[in-house]
């Protein structure tokens, strides 16, 4: 059974407190709870591995602003496995748009590793900038302001910020179309720069409608029944005429065209 990252648990080591004492009790202190002495020495082979993987293939983690090195797996398998095999688990794990995979699989691994885009954060800034009343997602609300008035685009302190709102997030594959949801928004307000949003942007709630008009296609195209699961939507590739972005962008511009958005003021077309 492949293992994957867990999305709840995450050990996280601070940089002013770094003695070998200090992590050894992290791990032994957030472990203990989840599987004893074995899955803190798990842990202990995967930041070893972690810290040499990116010594040496730094590529692999580009997209992640934190390492989660907490595990979901069959226990019976990982704790049987040599450190030779955890680290090529790793590798295999690490390695983006893996061959053979499936989208389901692709965006488990992804959202556990919580990778994103090249530009992912500035584009999240660039959507609150066009969002009076930010953006909600999972419970969260990433406001507009004071966000723009006490940060800048490019700093850590933002992007830990977007992380912190996606954390409530439950399954990694769901985040990861919350991910591509938000490039997709960025892209639709990119290309009307006419448009900006008066209300909340609700993220959860675009991607049920999406959600329903694929169902919808594949009940009329394929004769397929309504289903509670979305994993044929995770399933599905991002792209193409029936691919995910192609309903998440439909449920865009349903939005702007109900009238949650207002000109702004740069419209060309406004007669003063």
């Amino acid at each position: 059974m492949i293992a994957k990252a867990d999305f709840k648990f995450e050990s996280c080591f601070s940089a002013y407190n770094n003695s070998s004492g200090v992590i050894q009790g992290i791990i032994y202190s957030k472990c203990s709870p989840h599987g004893g002495q074995r899955e803190a020495v798990l842990q202990q082979e995967l930041v070893i591995h972690i810290g040499w993987i990116i010594s040496n293939s730094p590529e692999l983690f580009s997209g992640m602003l934190k390492i989660r090195v907490g595990w979901r797996h069959a226990p019976q398998d990982i704790y049987q496995l040599s450190p030779s095999d955890i680290k090529q688990l790793l590798l295999d794990v690490l390695q983006p748009q893996h061959t053979g995979r499936s989208w389901l699989n692709r965006r488990q691994i992804d959202g556990s590793l919580n990778r994103v885009p090249l530009g992912f954060y500035d584009r999240v800034w660039q959507i609150l900038e066009r969002t009076a009343n930010g953006i909600l997602v999972a419970g969260n609300h990433l406001p507009q302001q004071p966000t723009l008035s006490d940060m800048t685009m490019y700093e850590m302190n933002f992007s830990l910020l977007v992380e912190a709102t996606l954390k409530n997030i439950v399954l990694p594959e769901y985040r990861q179309i919350i991910v591509e949801l938000l490039m997709v928004v960025s892209v639709v307000l990119e290309r009307n720069p006419e448009l900006e949003f008066t209300e909340k942007v609700d993220l959860d709630g675009l991607v049920k409608e999406a959600f329903s008009d694929f169902q919808k296609d594949r009940s009329r195209l394929e004769g397929i029944e309504k289903q509670d699961s979305m994993e044929a939507f995770y399933n599905t590739p991002a792209v193409g005429q029936r691919g995910t972005s192609s309903y998440l962008t439909k449920a865009v511009m349903i939005q702007l065209l109900q009238g949650d958005v207002k000109p702004c003021k740069d419209d060309p077309c406004t007669v003063s």
